[in-house]
């Protein structure tokens, strides 16, 4: 399974490594700055612009942990807070993730193995787009790999990764609910593989000491966090759902080709994208069985990659579905992902023939190179930078709406803060709203009426949101607003809703 060669080296990487790095590089940052920012990295903005007290704050009245809002406030302190700007934490993060993985995999197999893993990752579509985006999700993955990582070096007899191992899994529960679960998954992988070895008489890794130390470390750190996600057990996010069968399927498709719809629009049929998945994951069976040949510790290792693999969906999808509480989010298992890219990587550098390992890659990557030329070309996160950009200036008479009214995030973006507005609530009762301070600060939407001055001064609204679902929604709008001239933004301008 291993194939060393020597290799002329850069800074002490091998050339062929170097590229992938370099090559997965360039790939996030690639146009950057060229998608708009959407409803959920204008909220991390619009986070980011307080104080780091009322960003705590504001994080108890969310779903998530503040550590990915404290560093990209810390990030905007040397960066513009430019479309570019505020992604930059995120592709650090993708980045690292790369490098770690790949170091890891060189580490233990091989210069072959590390290539392919390192390949896989570097090019994932999944991985690329949350890289590309100012939310937690690649900081989360980054933590995810670290805390895998280092506990198998540590189960490897080098104890001083277990710092590592410790401050990984404190960021990943101050990171995300689903890095709490990761916390509790390697937590018990520990105290399990220990035990099988203790029960077969062989001496423990470390000394109860330093264990005792590292876990007390880890408890005082995590415990803030464990009763944050207490306390806030009843807040709704807007982000999850209830899973089903179809949503597994889905996942493991993202996995692996990516989730960008681009088949369609490069003529790939869509059974492709399907083969292209089963071939990963056959990859990925064949490296989990060279693993469990290579003898007991890499087996250790095959069934904790498995258990980081499966076990995160498994449990939320059990979770969702026996309460009917919505918790499932695809982006959250962007670690488990990698997962998948380490097996498949080892499974390829398994094959004896060159021309065997240049199929399967030409499979995989067919539909990974389709879906990731529409993502850099025609695919954009929101209209909001064309729409703003093309609003003409706000006046008494010349207002903005959006709706739904969480499009507010975007406006704020695009406006910035010194701007009032109106939106009306995209489902029953269809309150009108005038917004004068972000609701995400306020987390209240400041319901008005029909007599408000400023509005009845209004001629023409700015209507910003999807523009079918305004056609469809307007007849249940205030009476007022059906007075005004509305305009919609659609096919990158501003035009009479009825026109």
């Amino acid at each position: 399974m291993i194939e060393n060669k020597t290799e002329k080296r850069i800074f002490g990487v091998s050339r062929s490594l170097l590229a992938i790095l370099l090559l997965g590089t360039v790939l996030r940052f690639l146009y950057l700055g060229r998608h708009s920012v959407w409803i959920d990295e204008g909220y991390s903005w619009l986070v980011v612009q307080t104080s780091f007290r009322e960003l705590t704050r504001l994080c108890w009245t969310d779903t998530h942990p503040p550590l990915f809002h404290y560093l990209l406030k810390a990030s905007l302190w040397v960066l513009p807070d430019t479309e570019f700007g505020i992604r930059a934490v995120s592709v650090l993060c993708s980045i690292a993730t790369l490098a770690v993985m790949v170091r890891f995999v060189f580490r233990h197999w091989g210069q072959r193995a590390a290539c392919y893993v390192g390949l896989l990752a570097a090019v994932s579509p999944f991985d690329i787009y949350y890289a590309q985006e100012a939310r937690m999700y690649a900081l989360l993955a980054f933590l995810f790999v670290l805390a895998f990582t280092e506990l198998v070096e540590i189960l490897d007899g080098k104890p001083a990764h277990l710092i590592g191992w410790v401050v990984a899994n404190i960021g990943l529960a101050w990171t995300h609910a689903y890095g709490l679960m990761a916390v509790f998954l390697q937590v018990g992988f520990f105290i399990c593989y220990e035990a099988v070895q203790h029960l077969r008489g062989r001496p423990l890794l470390l000394k109860p000491k330093t264990v005792i130390a590292a876990f007390t470390v880890l408890f005082l750190g995590v415990a803030p966090i464990v009763m944050f996600f207490w306390m806030i057990r009843t807040n709704k996010s807007g982000g999850v759902q209830l899973p089903d069968a179809k949503t597994l399927l889905h996942l493991v498709r993202y996995w692996a080709v990516g989730e960008m719809a681009s088949f369609t629009n490069f003529k790939v049929t869509w059974w492709l994208r399907d083969v292209s998945t089963l071939v990963m994951i056959g990859c990925a069976i064949l490296g989990g069985c060279q693993l469990w040949k290579r003898g007991e510790f890499n087996r250790w290792i095959l069934c904790f990659a498995i258990a980081l693999l499966l076990l995160p969906a498994a449990l939320v999808f059990a979770y969702s579905t026996v309460t009917k509480h919505g918790l499932w989010v695809d982006r959250g298992f962007l670690g488990s992902a990698h997962m998948l890219y380490l097996l498949a990587g080892l499974g390829l550098s398994a094959l004896g023939s060159r021309a065997l390992r240049g199929i399967a890659l030409v499979v995989i990557c067919i539909s990974i190179a389709s879906g990731e030329i529409y993502y850099y070309t025609r695919y954009d996160k929101s209209q909001a930078a064309s729409a703003f950009h093309a609003l003409p200036p706000l006046t008494p008479q010349h207002a903005l709406l959006v709706t739904p009214p969480r499009l507010d995030c975007e406006a704020y973006y695009y406006l910035r803060e010194a701007t009032s507005f109106w939106a009306v609530q995209a489902k029953p009762p269809w309150h009108l709203l005038l917004i004068t301070r972000p609701v995400v600060r306020t987390r209240r939407e400041p319901v008005t009426t029909c007599d408000e001055p400023d509005l009845q001064a209004v001629s023409d609204l700015y209507a910003f949101g999807d523009a079918s679902e305004i056609r469809t929604n307007r007849i249940h709008w205030p009476n007022c607003l059906l007075t005004k001239k509305i305009w919609v933004f659609e096919q990158s301008r501003w035009h009479p809703l009825d026109e």
